[in-house]
C-alpha cells in the first residue's frame, strides 16, 4: 500500500514480480492481488486515497496479470470464454483476474476489457463460438440500465452459452 500511496509504480510492480516467484499463480491472485485491489477500492471509497492512487494501482495490476494471462497457451480446440465488464462498469481488474485464472485452466480466454454493451459482447460470444461469457460488476451497485443490459444479454446469446458473473454489486443485480 505504500507503493500504492507514493504513486510508486515501479516499486509495486517489483513487488508483484517478487510475489510472483514465491506464491503459486492462483495463491498470488487470491492473497496478493484480489486482497490489495479490495483494500484499494475500499479506502478510495472512503477517502483516505487520493483519486490519482487507484488508476495508477489499476495500471500496474492489469499490466502485471495480463503478462501472467498470455504466458497461458491453450490448444485451438479448447473450449472458449469471453470475459469482459457490460456497459457501465469500469472496473476491469477482476474480469482480468477471472480471464487468468480459466486460461491457467485451459479455457480458451478471449477478453474484451471493460465496459461493452449486450450487443457487443454477444457479437463477440458468437463469433469466437464461446461457450460462456464471464462478466465483472463491481460498481456502481445501482445503475438503473444495468439490469435490463443483462437480461438483454441473456435474451442475445445463444442457448448453449453460460453467462456467469462475478464481483461486489453483482448481487444488486439478480
Amino acid at each position: 500500500m505504500e507503493a500504492v500511496k507514493n504513486l510508486d509504480a515501479a516499486t509495486l510492480e517489483n513487488l508483484l514480480a517478487r510475489a510472483s516467484v514465491e506464491f503459486s499463480q492462483v495463491k498470488l491472485i487470491e492473497q496478493i492481488i484480489e486482497p490489495l485491489m479490495h483494500q484499494i477500492g475500499d479506502m478510495w471509497q472512503d477517502g483516505s486515497l487520493r483519486v490519482a492512487d487507484e488508476p495508477l494501482a489499476s495500471a500496474v495490476v492489469r499490466s502485471f496479470v495480463g503478462s501472467l494471462k498470455s504466458a497461458y497457451r491453450v490448444a485451438d480446440s479448447a473450449p472458449c470464454i469471453i470475459f469482459t465488464t457490460p456497459a457501465g462498469q469500469m472496473h476491469e481488474i477482476g474480469a482480468l483476474l477471472a480471464a487468468t485464472t480459466a486460461a491457467a485452466a485451459g479455457w480458451k480466454v478471449t477478453y474484451l476489457g471493460p465496459n461493452l454493451p449486450a450487443t457487443e459482447i454477444a457479437g463477440a460470444a458468437q463469433k469466437n463460438a464461446a461457450r460462456a461469457v464471464a462478466l465483472s460488476i463491481i460498481h456502481p451497485a445501482d445503475d438503473p440500465h444495468l439490469g435490463p443490459e443483462l437480461i438483454n444479454l441473456r435474451r442475445l446469446l445463444a442457448d448453449g452459452v453460460a453467462l456467469l458473473a462475478g464481483g461486489h454489486a453483482v448481487s444488486s443485480y439478480r
